[in-house]
């Protein structure tokens, strides 16, 4: 058996499938983040006028924090599939060459 047919194969193949799917999930929520900090300033010094900036700015600010969360538990779990993943496919490997 060649790696590629080893790696392909029943659960091994479904657990890189995940592994695939939980990593792009995290890439495009890396991504989103990316440019949602765009948007975000620093420091504001606002004018008594500019309430509205603020607002916008705290909105910025909620979004960034809610997306932390769940961007380290997919990075974790993407981190987790993959370890294991290749583990099971070194441990198959050596199991079918003895």
């Amino acid at each position: 058996m060649d790696a590629v047919s080893i790696l392909t194969q029943g659960y091994l193949g479904y657990m890189l499938l995940t592994w695939a799917v939980v990593t792009t999930i995290w890439l495009g929520l890396v991504g989103y983040r990316a440019v949602i900090a765009n948007h975000e300033d620093d420091q504001l010094f606002l004018a008594k006028g500019e309430q509205l900036m603020a607002a916008e700015q705290q909105l910025v600010v909620g979004r960034l924090v809610k997306l932390s969360k769940p961007i380290w538990t997919l990075g974790i779990l993407s981190g987790a599939l993959l370890l294991s993943t290749i583990g099971i496919w070194l441990w198959r490997g050596l199991q079918s060459n003895f």
